[in-house]
């Protein structure tokens, strides 16, 4: 008897644990769990220092504007988008030497796939100076990317 009840017992575990690997499985295959475009760029965003913004554009309404117009980003094109206007936002003494924000806009406009807007964004992230961030940014910067690098 004893063995028949750790047989079923047995049957039972195996049952759940495949039903388990199975929906994870499917889930994973459904794209389930990708990165959202709209909230890597509001955790961008929210990486900047308040003080790295342009007060009259950003703090006028422009926050809570660009904010609701990344968040719904549901393309590479107004994903694009949403980085040059973000862009702008941003003071020009935020910016490494060198950089042109130029560059940012006119890129916008050749983007077709989130590989390019994705690209757009890192480089953005890469022109502005580390005083431009939080100080939290340093540790989570890896993971930001890392979700940036796995949209597709």
């Amino acid at each position: 008897m004893k063995k028949i009840s750790l047989f079923l017992l047995f049957s039972c575990l195996t049952v759940l644990t495949t039903e388990a690997q199975l929906k994870d499985a499917l889930s994973k295959a459904s794209g389930a769990g990708a990165p959202n475009p709209g909230s890597l760029l509001t955790q961008f965003a929210g990486a900047l220092q308040p003080s790295s913004f342009i007060p009259s554009m950003w703090g006028n309404g422009g926050k809570t504007s660009w904010l609701s117009t990344a968040g719904k980003v549901s393309n590479a094109v107004s994903m694009a988008q949403s980085v040059s206007s973000l862009s702008r936002y941003i003071k020009p003494a935020m910016f490494k030497q060198g950089f042109n924000m130029g560059s940012i806009t006119s890129a916008a406009r050749a983007v077709k796939t989130y590989s390019d807007a994705s690209g757009m964004l890192k480089t953005l992230e890469g022109g502005l100076k580390p005083e431009a961030f939080v100080g939290s940014w340093a540790g989570k910067r890896s993971g930001w990317l890392s979700a940036l690098n796995m949209l597709k």
